[in-house]
């Protein structure tokens, strides 16, 4: 069965997940070749033993030091098709409010975006789903569009999903809102409608782990 480590690396996380093989769901920020090496020894894992490291979507604090981890671990990088330019300009998907309280967020939060990105050039480039089992992980990566139009989401068969920025804390309570920011709020919705359908335990890119229950009464 899967396990998953929540790797907190200044505003955002990065998520280890381990089964036969391991793979790195994103990157954090704040972070350097000398952190995340200290953090692996800290797990006593060889950063070498990562397969694979998947970009859930094209905003730099999930990105932000991929290239410095694709190094570090020697696996390829993934991401959909749509964040491909995002990754090799060091630049951000689209980043949308969906509400007034998205606008405020987005103010508080500008100021914790990553300040020097680096170029990355994937390795592989999805438009739908991909198979992780090759990789030594039972699960699958699936196109999850809404907050952006190259959103990704992780569901492994252990009931658990990684989705990125779809599940976000809320910045009063802790308890998950839907993402503060959408490029279209109807595909963010049927996303989230879709992993409800096939996972229990929700990760995200800033908090997490929810339940199933959690985010039902949310909707």
């Amino acid at each position: 069965m899967s396990k998953i480590t929540t790797l907190p690396l200044g505003f955002a996380n990065a998520l280890l997940v381990r089964d036969k093989g391991a793979i790195l769901v994103d990157t954090g920020i704040n972070a350097n070749k000398k952190i995340y090496e200290e953090l692996f020894r800290e797990l006593d894992f060889n950063p070498r033993n990562i397969n694979l490291i998947v970009v859930t979507h094209g905003h730099a604090d999930h990105f932000a030091n991929a290239n410095e981890l694709k190094e570090i671990t020697g696996a390829p990088v993934l991401c959909h098709k749509e964040a491909v330019y995002a990754l090799q300009t060091a630049g951000n998907s689209a980043i949308v409010p969906r509400n007034e309280l998205g606008k405020s967020v987005f103010e508080i939060i500008k100021k914790n975006l990553p300040r020097s990105t680096k170029k990355v050039n994937p390795d592989i480039i999805v438009d739908s789903s991909f198979d992780l089992h090759p990789y030594g992980v039972a699960g699958k990566v699936v196109y999850t569009p809404g907050h952006t139009d190259c959103s990704l989401s992780i569901i492994l068969e252990s009931g658990d999903a990684i989705v990125g920025d779809m599940l976000v804390p809320s910045f009063f309570t802790g308890e998950p809102c839907v993402a503060y920011f959408a490029n279209n709020e109807k595909a963010l919705f049927a996303s989230l409608q879709m992993v409800l359908q096939q996972a229990s335990i929700f990760y995200g890119g800033h908090g997490g782990p929810f339940t199933k229950a959690e985010v039902l009464d949310l909707l």
